[in-house]
């Protein structure tokens, strides 16, 4: 963006002083900082220093924009309209010294551009387009944020939560924060009180020892005992997001509702109608006088206008709902306007429509305000809306209330086709093929040059998979004729708005040797994987088609761009690469194959030797499955590249054939291919394996050449001896100058010559190896691709396999949920059939890896009920799709609950067999045999009470995300749940919803119903609970390279030290990604990730915070909710706001990550115990000691229970507990914990290990104080006694740790302080509590007694 806000958001930490919200922070204001930013300012390209403009609008504003010289007129005024003083403005241009400028210049074109310049704002006039996307843009507007379109993305789509977490009462500034943020950090406190006592404290000691030294210590002591008990043992505060709070408990489905998010975005109502009105269209002689559109407007003061939309702008006619008069307004009503004639005043005309409705309605000036206020008051990257409704996140439970009925009647909903596309827009069709190839064509010579044709590229792609899908749903739901009517449905293909549309099924049986349908299926999802290769790989001169799979309601749909000429059946568009029919006929166009070489070679495919059925042979690269096409525009395309990798052999031998009896049945299908990432990842792997080999040996050869280098040295030393008393001349000295450079100079080149220059190294593969295709050819060529490709499918399953299960149980990797076990697996070149091998290489009696395995298990029992619940919508009615979702929910998940789902369903789902049938025997039975037939791997006959009951929650979170089911939000109970319980539910939500008169009849009332609600509900699911089906996409679109490229070359700067390079590259890959995606994609949310962390490790926790929150609004926006990277950078973010002290900021923010977490996972996940552990110490800083240490223990429970007592990581967290338990006074069981911790430290890693020697000086000081708490705690009881006794009455009993500790506070025992020097102490003299350095006890033994005064 082009805006200075946005600027500043994504480029102040480029520069050496970094910015917050645009201001810079005044941390190292000194002179040389100024002098360096100066000599780097300096440094700069002249092309590269940014433009500073001054953009003056007609009403008086003055709107300053800080651009790039890549961005265009049209980037200014897209900014421009958006900013609050000028969002009027739609229709105007931009003039420089009275000059109209293009609006798709790029700056740094524009000669006579300064980089510091004024441009003016003219009022421009209006086209019918201009006027109706002024009209609908205000309709926006008024309509606040909003999520994606539904149609498309589905219910509450890209909606975020961020704001109800951090501020759940609504006020965004926290006013405790300066508060905690002092108070907080107690160890800094204490540590400043040893150098300077505190102005209260130190007055009252220095009082108290003029009073004499005998009892001044006494007198001191039983002070500041109940002081310490009254008030520094006390917490810094009472509510907290963790009060109340039972770990390992199962949140409620609320915790990812977005109703309450949706409805604080709603904004005020500003009028009461604005729609198209029923004069329209204009008639012919009035477009002669400039009338556009006529619009009808209902005011908030219940005034009803007709106004005119004409070149010079927006005015009040005098038309009425049964009279058309278009003249301006005569002012019917009292025949004056202010006083004057209407027709004499601007008071009914104006430029913009805004701005004539701030005039018509005072109190839709004072509504669009608030508006703009509430706009501003959020975070951007929360209110703005999606360049793409396809890169939205579509969350699996929506708000069943809001979504099922429209918020208010509109009339204008129904008209946004005609504001959006015009009076033609039904019957425009786009060229998409021809757009797609000239953006391709677009000049890419240096950077700017790409940027913009990457953001063309992408915009396009969204642009045209929106469209696509809403064909593709058009198809399955039955609304778009075939193009061939009389052939079977499986086969009928489709075309509107030039997209084709075909569906997945093997209609014309060419993959009838491969497996049939189940084939067909897969080679749609491998096609555009082998699009989005060749896309990436951007060879100049080779085109592909635009392409999107769909899935929806149990179909998948292929939609793609047209090939010129495809339908009329020329010379020109026949196939001249490849094979149309299975291989009985060849082509092999040598342009082609010119082209395809540096495809080839990227992909490291070789040129293999296929023959036809007659036994001719051609010489191809790519599979002859793969098609090359020229059509009637001249290009030359590629068709069908779902053969775009070498077979996995391995598997097809071994798993593709029909067994023998009691074996099982054969693999669905037999195009089983290799990943292009494990292909790339066994290359890499075999060319090191060579290099070492090399390298080795040639080391060995020198090594050996060397020694016969020396003997034969010798050997002519001895005869030259000889030789020297037998001869009687000698070579002269020419000669012997001659002969030694002849020597010296072969030698010199071996210096000169690299150590590998002579290395070599050679690995291909055939596409076409073990195929039908291949197995024709007689080629002894072939035979090292082929030995190549078995290579690769040995590697996959006896290397790469196995390494990944072996991170999975050593927790290297760790995945949340299935999206992140699939993306995993994706990146290191597993396929999905892979899963039951990795399940069976984890032990199922193992502890450590019992919840991991149990994620892989889920992964299968969501992929194949995937499978069956697509095959029931294919046998299902569509208006039934409902009930069988839900009884396969049911069935499986709801047996607790009711063991005949099927009795609820209804009478017309009883008439269909599929549905009648189905009981939760028969799908557990179809769910082993699925998972059987595509894993490989055989689940226990009981795995539903086995592993399915208690993780219900996780499985229909899963199986709803691959089937693209939307769910009302509300609590699912998988067993009959209590009477209280329900009770106590319902009456939160009520409370929640209605606020203060939550205790009224009314709520009582509501509370009632809904208790009798769940209590009538017999099953899990029901068929008015599934709201929506989404369709599921893949498409072919990639990422940037340039911003990849940056963004792993600024991550890998950061690892290797260099901060300010790293961070330069990171901001430079952001902007890329910004530039070319918009702000609302999942790479810009993983590139603020990474710069807020480096942030935070320098130190600057408020830019940390900033970014964080950027990458926590995105990723809930682009990739959901309860994504794990959603959860992640929530749990940072939680750390980041600690250590800028908002501590209850961050406890929220905590809290809610570990619900999501326990919400997608359980709570028996390994790195659940970080998370406690950070929020003991978050507790901690609150002085919540209790509560802190329940986390720290928890922590400590969990290692426990994975890695068992004798683990460093459990040791680790026994020190962390013996310092909670030290907080809480417990010293006995702290000095227990901390001898088990040094214990095992000094046995394994010697006595004079660091852990060794730090766990032995807290041993030894927390022993020390724990013997002097037990004496003087008896001291204190019997003292209080004998008061007691001679006060003659009861008395309230003293806090006995206190007087304890008031007590021994002469002695200097670290255990024994007041709390605060005792949290000093644990936490060390540093300033984050986090990291404690435990140097107590060195300092107590040489500290003088009573230093601390």
């Amino acid at each position: 963006m082009s805006t200075a806000q946005n600027t500043n958001e994504t480029g102040a930490a480029s520069n050496d002083q970094p910015a917050v919200n645009g201001t810079p922070v005044a941390a190292d204001v000194g002179t040389e900082s100024t002098q360096q930013s100066q000599e780097e300012a300096a440094e700069i390209p002249p092309e590269e220093v940014p433009y500073n403009l001054t953009i003056k609008a007609p009403n008086g504003t003055v709107v300053p924009i800080v651009a790039t010289s890549q961005e265009t007129i049209q980037d200014l005024k897209q900014a421009i309209g958006e900013t609050p003083s000028t969002i009027e403005y739609s229709c105007f241009y931009l003039a420089l010294n009275d000059q109209r400028l293009n609006d798709f210049a790029e700056l740094g074109e524009i000669e006579e551009l300064p980089k510091e310049a004024e441009l003016t704002m003219h009022e421009d006039r209006y086209t019918e387009r201009d006027a109706r996307a002024h009209v609908s843009r205000l309709r926006d507007l008024l309509a606040g944020p909003s999520t994606a379109n539904s149609t498309i993305a589905g219910l509450d789509a890209g909606a975020s939560i961020f704001s109800t977490v951090k501020h759940p009462d609504g006020a965004v500034d926290e006013p405790d924060a300066e508060l905690l943020s002092g108070s907080a950090n107690s160890a800094d406190d204490a540590a400043s009180s040893d150098a300077a006592p505190a102005e209260s404290g130190g007055e009252k000691k220095t009082k108290g020892k003029g009073k004499g030294k005998n009892k001044s210590k006494e007198a001191s002591a039983e002070a500041s005992a109940n002081e310490s008990a009254a008030e520094k043992i006390a917490p810094l505060v009472k509510d907290h997001a963790f009060k109340g709070y039972q770990i390992g408990s199962v949140p409620p489905f609320s915790v990812i509702s977005s109703a309450e998010a949706i409805s604080a975005l709603g904004v005020p109502q500003c009028v009461k109608q604005l729609i198209l009105s029923g004069w329209n269209p204009v008639p012919r002689y009035r477009q002669l006088q400039g009338d556009l559109l006529y619009l009808l407007v209902t005011t908030l003061e219940n005034q009803t206008y007709h106004i005119t939309a004409s070149r010079d702008g927006f005015y009040v006619n005098s038309s009425s709902l049964v009279r058309f008069n278009p003249e301006v307004f005569s002012d019917a009503r009292n025949g004056q306007a202010n006083g004057q004639s209407a027709r004499d005043s601007d008071h009914y005309r104006a430029h913009s429509l805004v701005t004539l409705l701030k005039r018509l309605s005072p109190r839709f000036a004072r509504a669009l305000d608030e508006v703009q206020r509430e706009m501003a008051r959020r975070e951007p990257v929360e209110v703005v809306p999606f360049v793409s409704a396809s890169q939205a996140a579509t969350p699996w439970l929506a708000c069943g209330s809001t979504n099922r009925v429209p918020s208010s009647y509109d009339l204008g909903r129904a008209q946004e086709t005609f504001l959006q596309a015009g009076s033609q827009g039904g019957e425009s069709l786009r060229d998409w093929n021809e757009e797609l190839q000239s953006i391709r064509e677009m000049a890419r010579g240096n950077l700017s040059e790409r940027v913009v044709r990457d953001r063309q590229l992408h915009k396009w792609h969204a642009e045209f998979a929106e469209s696509a899908v809403q064909g593709a749903m058009a198809v399955v739901d039955g609304e778009m004729a075939a193009l061939n009517p009389l052939d079977p449905s499986d086969q009928h293909m489709f075309l509107r708005d030039n997209i084709f549309y075909s569906k997945g099924f093997d209609g014309r049986e060419t993959f009838a040797e491969l497996g049939g349908d189940a084939a067909a299926h897969v080679a749609t999802g491998k096609d555009i994987t082998g699009v989005r290769l060749l896309n990436q790989l951007d060879i100049e001169g080779l085109h592909t088609l635009g392409s999107v799979v769909v899935d929806y309601r149990g179909v998948r749909v292929v939609a793609q761009s047209v090939v010129p000429g495809i339908f009329r059946r020329q010379e020109t568009t026949q196939i001249v690469y490849g094979s149309v029919d299975n291989g009985k006929t060849l082509s092999a166009d040598e342009e082609f194959h010119k082209l395809l070489a540096p495809v080839a070679k990227a992909l490291h495919f070789g040129e293999h030797v296929v023959a036809d059925a007659e036994g001719a042979e051609y010489r191809l690269y790519t599979s002859a499955d793969v098609k090359g096409l020229t059509g009637t525009d001249g290009r030359k395309y590629m068709l069908d590249l779902y053969r775009m990798s070498p077979v996995d052999v391995g598997f097809l031998e071994k798993e593709c054939c029909e067994q023998g009896e009691g074996a099982g049945a054969a693999y669905p299908h037999k195009l089983v291919l290799l990943r292009p990432e494990l292909m790339d990842i066994f290359w890499e792997n075999r060319l090191m394996d060579i290099f070492w080999e090399n390298r080795v040996r040639k080391a060995v050869q020198e090594y050996a050449a060397a020694k016969a280098g020396e003997a034969e040295k010798t050997e002519a030393g001895e005869k030259a001896e000889a030789d020297e008393k037998t001869e009687e001349g000698q070579k002269t000295e020419e000669d012997a100058t001659k002969d030694s450079e002849e020597e010296e100079k072969p030698a010199k080149d071996d210096e000169q010559k690299p150590p590998m220059a002579d290395f070599e190294f050679s690995l291909d593969f055939s596409p076409d190896a073990f195929t039908p295709i291949q197995a024709r050819s007689s080629s002894a060529s072939e035979e090292p691709l082929a030995a190549a490709v078995r290579s690769a499918s040995q590697f996959l399953r006896d290397v790469s396999v196995p390494a990944f299960a072996r991170e999975l149980a050593t927790y290297t990797t760790s995945p949340l949920s299935g999206d992140a076990l699939v993306v995993a697996m994706h990146q290191r070149g597993i396929n999905m059939r892979y899963l039951g091998l990795i399940a069976s290489l984890l032990p199922d009696d193992s502890e450590v890896v019992r919840n991991v395995r149990r994620l892989v298990v889920f992964e299968m029992i969501a992929r194949a009920s995937k499978h069956i619940v697509r095959r029931l919508l294919r046998a299902t009615p569509a208006h039934l799709h409902g009930e069988a979702f839900a009884l396969v929910v049911n069935a499986l998940l709801g047996t607790r609950r009711n063991e005949t789902p099927s009795d609820d369903l209804s009478e017309a789902a009883r008439r269909v067999d599929v549905l009648a049938q189905l009981t939760p025997a028969r799908l557990a039975a179809d769910i082993q045999a699925e998972v059987a037939l595509r894993f490989r791997f055989a689940l226990a006959d009981d795995f539903v009470a086995a592993m399915v009951h208690g993780n219900e929650r996780i499985l229909l979170r899963e199986i709803s995300q691959r089937v693209g089911v939307q769910l009302a939000m509300k609590q699912y109970y998988f067993e009959q749940p209590a009477a209280s319980q329900v009770q106590a539910e319902a009456q939160a939500e009520v409370a929640a919803e209605l606020g203060n008169v939550a205790s009224s009849k009314a709520a009582k009332r509501l509370v009632r119903e809904r208790v009798d609600i769940v209590a009538a509900r017999r099953t899990v699911v029901r068929a008015d609970d599934v709201l929506n089906f989404v369709a599921r996409t893949k498409v072919s679109t990639h990422n940037s390279t340039f911003a990849d490229e940056a963004f792993e070359a600024g991550r890998m700067s950061l690892e290797q030290g260099q901060r300010q390079m790293g961070l330069e590259l990171l901001l430079e890959s952001l902007a890329l990604h910004e530039q070319t995606f918009g702000f609302l994609h999942a790479e810009s949310a993983r590139c603020y990730a990474v710069v807020s962390l480096a942030h935070y490790d320098a130190g600057e926790q408020a830019l940390a915070a900033e970014f964080m929150t950027k990458a926590v609004v995105i990723s809930e926006r682009t990739v959901g909710l309860d994504n794990p990277l959603t959860i992640h950078n929530y749990l940072n973010l939680a750390l980041y706001e600690h250590a800028r002290g908002n501590t209850l900021v961050g406890l929220r923010l905590m809290r809610h990550a570990l619900d999501l977490w326990n919400l997608v996972n359980s709570a028996d996940h390994p790195d659940l115990a970080t998370a406690h552990n950070n929020v003991g110490v978050m507790l901690q800083s609150l002085r919540l000691f209790d509560d802190a240490l329940e986390f720290v223990r928890s922590a400590y429970e969990i290692r426990l229970r994975l890695h068992g007592a004798r683990h460093v990581l459990v040791a680790g967290a026994q020190h962390a507990m013996a310092k909670a338990l030290a907080l809480t006074g417990d010293f006995k069981a702290a000095v227990q914990a901390e001898r088990e911790a040094h214990g095992y430290f000094s046995e394994t890693f010697g006595p004079e290990d660091a852990r060794s020697k730090e766990t032995g000086e807290w041993l030894a000081e927390l022993t020390f104080n724990a013997v002097r708490t037990a004496k003087l705690t008896r001291a204190a009881r019997e003292k209080m006694a004998e008061a007691a006794a001679k006060a003659g009455g009861l008395m309230p009993v003293a806090d006995a740790a206190g007087a304890a500790a008031a007590a021994q506070q002469e002695e200097g025992a670290k255990g024994l302080l007041p709390i605060d020097e005792l949290l000093k102490f644990i936490t060390g003299n540093g300033n984050r509590a986090d990291k404690p350095r435990p140097s107590g006890g060195k300092r107590s033994k040489h500290a003088p007694k009573g230093s601390r005064r």
